[in-house]
């Protein structure tokens, strides 16, 4: 398409430039014809003019009618032309009596002086057209008629009849180069845009042999291409992001682990009589870790094989404190407290995958307490809205940056030192799973801090 152009869009295309080109010869053509029919038809009119000026020649002589003026009257009344029988010893001074006459002009003049001079020769001049032929060796019959217009030929029926033969020949040659030449190409403009995900293996116009077909043939050989190109990329995405995935798996479990071996070395090493007093201080902490290994197993599982949640009614509210339970010693450590204020009895009833979002909640709560190395306050709230369920998380860290908040759900995305980027985006995908959404903002009434907001659909029975 050219901008700008004096066509309108849908009139501009190959189709454009086919048709241009093809009108001027349907027009070009049909002048041609109507020319070619008019020198036809003069052609066989003279003729006939000619060969009636003989026939009645040939009567007056084989008939010995008199070659008087009164012959030639009843001539021109039954003929419907100018009929003269002139001497030709004395024809200049009937021409002269001819040309004095105040209906004649310059045409029937000059064509009948022309047709004395060539007889047997049809001879013309401006609309008018005359022969002369030699009744006997004295007297000459001369015919005269003034022909119609070229334009009143046009109105013919023989005229009409071919110029109609030559547009419908030519709207079928125009049918024809249509659909075998602007159909295809179109139909493969319009799938050329989505040639990167295109499913279908046939083109119409594939099986021809000309430039048409092989530019088809070359369209699905390189969609074929694009998919192979596609799958093998997925393919490699797949292995890069499974590398990746046992990296960091291997990465978060390593801490635990150690501490597993560093207390179960020092349970091992420990007095019997003293074992007791030891597994009061370990058991805890072995129990703590290994909750972190299964949990951070169950987020690559949940990575890996993506499932629909087994949904069951559930008490937001006794989740949420399940999972400040299984971290305070985290938080403990790092400093955090953390403060719960949820309505009391069923007011967070919903209709979730409870292992599925106590894992969500976990990774916000965890995320929370991570974000805050040197202390802080944790406050979680609780309310419903109509047809909601909402638990806001608000923290005295230094908040998301604009990046964070806009690749925040982005699969390995995390400016955490030594974060692998997968906490809030399972938050994310298991919050969806559920009807709900993960929504994240900086806190507006404090100084820093990041604000998390969990929406669920309330549960109806």
């Amino acid at each position: 398409m050219y901008s700008g152009s004096m066509f309108p869009s849908h009139f501009q295309g190959l189709w454009l430039r086919i048709a241009l080109p093809f009108l001027c010869f349907v027009v070009a053509g049909s002048l041609a014809l109507v020319f070619w029919l008019q020198v036809t038809a003069q052609r066989e009119s003279r003729s006939v003019f000619a060969a009636l000026a003989k026939t009645n020649a040939d009567f007056i002589r084989s008939e010995h009618v008199p070659t008087t003026e009164r012959t030639a009257d009843a001539l021109s009344r039954v003929l419907g032309v100018e009929v003269f029988l002139w001497p030709l010893r004395g024809w200049e001074s009937q021409f002269l009596a001819f040309m004095t006459r105040p209906d004649v002009g310059a045409g029937p003049s000059k064509a009948v002086s022309a047709a004395h001079l060539f007889p047997g020769h049809v001879q013309a001049h401006g609309r008018y057209e005359a022969v002369a032929v030699r009744v006997s060796e004295d007297v000459e019959l001369m015919m005269l008629r003034e022909t119609e217009p070229g334009a009143a030929q046009l109105f013919e029926s023989r005229t009409l009849g071919v110029l109609g033969a030559f547009w419908a020949l030519s709207l079928g040659l125009a049918w024809a180069l249509a659909r075998g030449v602007v159909l295809p190409l179109r139909l493969l403009a319009r799938r050329l845009p989505h040639i990167g995900n295109d499913a279908d293996a046939t083109l119409p116009g594939a099986e021809r042999a000309d430039e048409i077909g092989q530019l088809a043939r070359a369209y699905l050989g390189t969609c074929a291409q694009l998919a192979e190109e596609r799958a093998r990329r997925e393919q490699a995405e797949r292995l890069a992001i499974l590398g990746r995935m046992a990296t960091g798996l291997a990465h978060e479990i390593h801490n635990p682990l150690s501490a597993i071996r560093m207390h179960a070395q020092l349970l091992e090493s420990t007095p019997a009589c003293e074992l007791a007093s030891a597994a009061n201080v370990s058991l805890p902490i072995l129990i703590e870790e290994t909750a972190q290994i299964e949990g951070l197993v169950n987020q690559w599982m949940f990575l890996a094989r993506p499932a629909p949640p087994q949904t069951a009614w559930a008490d937001l509210g006794l989740l949420v404190g399940a999972v400040v339970r299984a971290h305070s010693a985290t938080a403990k450590h790092s400093g955090v407290e953390i403060d719960v204020s949820l309505p009391s009895g069923s007011g967070l009833g919903v209709r979730v995958d409870a292992r599925r979002v106590a894992q969500a909640l976990g990774n916000v709560v965890l995320n929370a307490i991570q974000a805050m190395p040197e202390g802080g306050l944790l406050s979680i709230t609780g309310q419903q809205r109509p047809g909601l369920v909402c638990l806001v998380f608000r923290d005295t860290g230094r908040g998301f940056s604009g990046t964070a908040l806009a690749r925040h759900a982005e699969l390995f995305y995390s400016e955490k030192e030594g974060g692998m980027g997968i906490g809030l985006n399972v938050s994310t995908e298991i919050l969806k799973a559920h009807g709900g959404q993960l929504l994240v903002a900086n806190a507006s009434d404090r100084p820093s801090g990041a604000l998390v907001v969990f929406e669920l659909p309330a549960f109806t029975s």
